[in-house]
């Protein structure tokens, strides 16, 4: 039996070329139509960070620095992080040329590079399962799956569908310079042949620069190698010793591209960061299974969507949340492989999925409560997508007439085609504004720290300040020990005039925090209710450090001022007032109490 062992004509007739067209042009038409509503939606979460308050995307003199640093280092205050995208930080300084803080523009860009990413699997799946239904299947799943509105509908996410259209367009061109072919793999040839066409083939080296483009793009691109590298496995004849001395030579281009992306990460990462360092790597390996389990049944059927899953860690074997679905992850892929076993592609296609999901179970990586996510399914999708297409037309193809095997075939495009669909199209408006995006959570977990947090910011924001301050007072209720939620409740009651339930807050975290210390809005906060109960002593120190952390806040100093004013120190008051008025000459206010001081001060 040959390697890909679908037979020719398996490829359905009913899709000629003229046909195929109408399908990629409906399938696109589809795409935008979906997503066409996130035009007017607002910025959302991270949003406002990477684009409002990012510093190196407001001129092209920042661009070199994107490829010698993290991408958040336009941010202060991130001093560790585990992302090395440079070609995100060229998107982004990109956009903000083009558009400003615009949101219809950033969307509308997001739409466009998502439809280029359904094309390339567009491109890539006619070489790999043909010009028939399968691949029409593939792409019409890849192209609808819920679980891509996060990678679309936020704008801070589109690394996802830069990466794929990378991603694709690599692994397109090196099928090209390979000779594959749908159904029958790579050219066959000895192993030198193999070296030889990988370095004087022009295809291969721009495959291995898109590749780079991939890697530089986002991390999850090095599993591009790993991938192909399994992909020769399945499509090629022979031993498996000599196959896999021909796929490494083939793909020995791409290897140096990775090696390169490595070196720069390298250089450019300031450290690690991990947002749970002190959880057990028992821990770990235990909730492991839940995850990746949790993860395949969003990517089969994906309902529940939210940027926030609660999940907990398991701390035992004998638990049922980790047994059961280890327990589910054997028999898939025993019965994967049993099935399976004489469809290599197939199962390249399955460890498709798996693959570019390893790091999302490190779970030391990410915060308690915040390690899964919609959008850690994007690449994945890829192999699904492919496996889903490849199912479709098998099944089909054991119907005796080609009729039957075109009915069954297009039914199944079109059921899958519907059922993604409406639910994309329901999932979309959660995304319209942070105000929907955070209440969703909530509405699947009422006492969710983050969305409580995130949800009061957004109401305060709004002038809504009672139902922030409840919103922050039930999220510091479950999590005491969080900083910055102290911080933002002890903001919220000085905004609401409650300054001495701000100074309890804040008083015990300004005594041994190390953040609070130096965060001049939380020095700033705590000085100003002092001052407002009557303690201008007290509340010095942290007035005039909040305006040494800050030394552009023209509101810093008039405060400082104001404290000294009350305390008699009538020239460090004018000194401090001299430098708020020369931060903000236009207000009166700052003019009008400096008035005042000179008659207290005679």
């Amino acid at each position: 039996m040959p390697p890909l062992e679908l037979p020719p004509e398996f490829w359905l007739r009913a899709t000629d070329t003229r046909r195929q067209r109408w399908w990629l042009l409906g399938i696109l038409l589809g795409s935008a139509l979906l997503y066409a509503p996130t035009l007017s939606y607002e910025l959302v979460f991270d949003d406002h960070l990477q684009i409002k308050e990012n510093l190196h995307i407001r001129s092209w003199s920042f661009i070199g620095r994107a490829f010698t640093e993290h991408v958040w280092s336009g941010q202060p205050g991130y001093a560790l992080t585990n992302s090395y995208r440079p070609l995100y930080l060229v998107w982004m300084t990109a956009n903000y040329a083009l558009f400003g803080t615009d949101p219809r523009g950033w969307h509308a860009a997001s739409v466009l590079l998502y439809l280029a990413a359904v094309g390339g699997v567009w491109r890539v799946a006619g070489q790999l399962l043909g010009t028939g239904f399968a691949r029409v299947t593939a792409v019409a799943v890849f192209a609808f799956h819920p679980t891509h509105v996060e990678s679309v509908a936020w704008i801070a996410a589109f690394p996802d569908a830069l990466l794929m259209t990378f991603f694709t367009l690599a692994l397109e061109l090196h099928l090209q310079a390979a000779g594959w072919r749908a159904g029958r793999g790579p050219a066959a040839s000895s192993g030198r042949g193999d070296w030889r066409r990988a370095v004087t083939d022009w295809r291969n080296w721009l495959s291995a620069g898109a590749l780079a483009g991939a890697l530089l793009a986002k991390e999850f691109a090095v599993f591009w190698w790993p991938m192909a590298f399994l992909l020769h496995l399945a499509g090629r004849g022979g031993p498996w010793h000599q196959r896999a001395i021909s796929a490494a030579q083939s793909l020995s281009l791409h290897a140096a591209a990775v090696a390169a992306y490595f070196i720069a990460r390298w250089l450019a990462l300031p450290g690690v960061f991990e947002g749970a360092p002190y959880l057990p790597w028992a821990t770990v390996a235990l909730t492991a299974p839940l995850v990746l389990w949790t993860y395949l049944a969003l990517l089969v059927w994906p309902v529940g969507l939210r940027l926030e899953y609660e999940l907990t860690y398991v701390a035992s074997p004998t638990d049922p949340a980790h047994w059961l679905p280890l327990a589910g992850l054997l028999t898939l892929a025993g019965l994967a492989l049993w099935r399976l076993w004489r469809a290599p592609l197939a199962l390249t296609f399955l460890v498709w999925i798996g693959l570019p999901l390893l790091p999302t179970l490190n779970l030391r990586h990410f915060r308690p409560q915040e390690f899964l996510h919609d959008r850690y399914l994007f690449l994945p999708t890829l192999g699904f997508a492919l496996f889903v297409g490849w199912g479709v037309a098998a099944l089909a193809s054991r119907l005796a007439s080609r009729e039957a095997q075109a009915a069954v075939a297009l039914a199944a495009t079109v059921g899958l085609l519907l059922a993604y669909a409406g639910l994309t199209a329901r999932h979309v408006p959660h995304w319209r504004d942070d105000l929907a995006l955070y209440s969703r959570i909530l509405s699947f977990h009422p006492d969710n720290v983050f969305a409580l947090g995130n949800l009061s910011d957004v109401l305060r924001a709004q002038g809504r300040l009672e139902e922030g301050i409840q919103a922050l007072e039930r999220a510091y209720a479950r999590a005491p020990g969080e900083g910055r939620l102290a911080r933002a409740l002890g903001n919220a009651y000085c905004q609401a005039g409650r300054f001495e339930r701000a100074i309890e807050v804040l008083e015990p975290w300004l005594a041994s925090d190390e953040a609070s210390v130096n965060s001049s809005a939380t020095c700033y906060d705590y000085g100003y209710a002092l001052l407002a109960v009557g303690r201008p002593r007290l509340a010095r120190p942290y007035l005039e450090r909040a305006a040494r952390l800050a030394p552009d806040d023209a509101q810093a100093w008039l405060m400082a001022a104001e404290a000294r004013r009350a305390l008699r120190l009538c020239a460090e008051a004018e000194a401090a007032y001299a430098e708020a008025l020369r931060l903000a000459p236009d207000r009166a206010d700052i003019a009008q109490r400096r008035a005042e001081k000179d008659r207290d001060c005679p």
